[in-house]
């Protein structure tokens, strides 16, 4: 009898002893499970205003259009302001709960001629101005207000110019000039079996050459708060000139971060340009994360069967990298993310 209740007795310290020692393995096994490709079409997804939600609504970020010494942008609402159901802005489309407004006309005296609203849950994230498309001149003061805010444009392609910092992302077009913040810009939460993904994508890609580079950071999540980080990439290249890339580089300040990457053909095209896409996941660490957040400049290099793509990581692209960086640093309450093993 005494020898059963021994037994019993050093049973119950073994399963006490394993209970309060971390689950390693099945830590190891869990986040493999999570890390595969979910093979999922036609994934559910609904995009929303995630970084204004985190604060207060009393407390709302408002932000405004950048300096362009013009009278008539001064009457711009700001970016932030939400939309009430008393508001005499008129909505042109609406899609859920995206929407956009009918072009207003300045009132001031402007080099634009009028203002429309793009609306994420009500707020306002895209403001486009628009002016008269065959006066030259304006054209130039606007371009010039621009470089002066920003310094340099990210890139230009054909009638286009792009610019962006922390804060906004900006295009100049003919007859309009579109500017987003970064901050209400929405997110793309897509949902998996157990698992979602925050994207946290810009409003443009970077375009060079005839060609076109998405890269977009973002947080996986589960059920459990165990948060991920990971990016995606596409590349479209003009028809005819495959480049199948195998290999992306961040080059950074002191070091460079070289990953594989494994890629999902498609044959279709888009505009004339055949879609390169990795639709599988990358995970990066998070210290990896800090250090392109960190570094004062960060080149992307794109290496492919037939040829490599290098340019210099905009700050739309750049401003994805550290949102990822951010949600994961406030958002991880899991202790299991500690392991390092994923």
């Amino acid at each position: 009898m005494k020898y059963y209740i021994v037994t019993m007795l050093l049973w119950v310290g073994v399963v006490q002893v394993f209970a309060q020692q971390p689950r390693l393995k099945q830590v190891d096994e869990y986040l493999a499970a999570t890390g595969q490709t979910v093979e999922l079409k036609g994934a559910p997804e609904k995009q929303y205003g995630l970084l204004s939600t985190l604060y207060n609504n009393q407390k709302n970020l408002m932000l405004n259009l950048p300096d362009l010494e013009d009278y008539g942008a001064r009457e711009v609402i700001p970016f932030g302001f939400r939309l009430s159901t008393v508001s005499e802005i008129e909505l042109a489309g609406q899609n859920e709960n995206m929407a956009e407004s009918t072009v207003r006309p300045f009132y001031s005296k402007s080099i634009f001629s009028g203002v429309s609203y793009q609306f994420c849950d009500s707020v306002i994230y895209g403001i486009t101005l628009f002016y008269d498309i065959q006066d030259n001149a304006k054209r130039a003061a606007i371009e010039k207000n621009l470089d002066r805010h920003f310094k340099k444009a990210d890139y230009g392609q054909g009638g286009a110019v792009v610019y962006s910092d922390l804060d906004y992302a900006v295009r100049l077009l003919p007859g309009k000039v579109e500017f987003y913040s970064l901050f209400h810009f929405p997110v793309v939460e897509t949902f998996y079996p157990g698992v979602s993904h925050k994207v946290w994508y810009g409003p443009y890609n970077y375009e060079a050459n005839g060609a076109s580079v998405m890269l977009a950071f973002y947080n996986q999540e589960s059920k459990e708060n165990n948060i991920q980080s990971a990016f995606k990439v596409s590349y479209k290249y003009p028809a005819g000139k495959p480049f199948k890339m195998n290999l992306i580089r961040f080059i950074l300040d002191d070091i460079t971060y070289e990953l594989p990457l494994e890629i999902e053909y498609s044959d279709v095209t888009d505009g004339g340009k055949t879609v390169e896409e990795r639709d599988t996941r990358t995970f990066v660490f998070p210290e990896v994360l800090k250090a392109i957040d960190r570094s004062k400049t960060v080149k992307v290099e794109l290496v492919g069967e037939g040829g490599r793509l290098l340019y210099e990581m905009p700050a739309f692209q750049r401003a994805s990298v550290h949102t990822a960086y951010e949600y994961f640093r406030w958002n991880v309450t899991n202790p299991m993310d500690k392991y390092r093993a994923w």
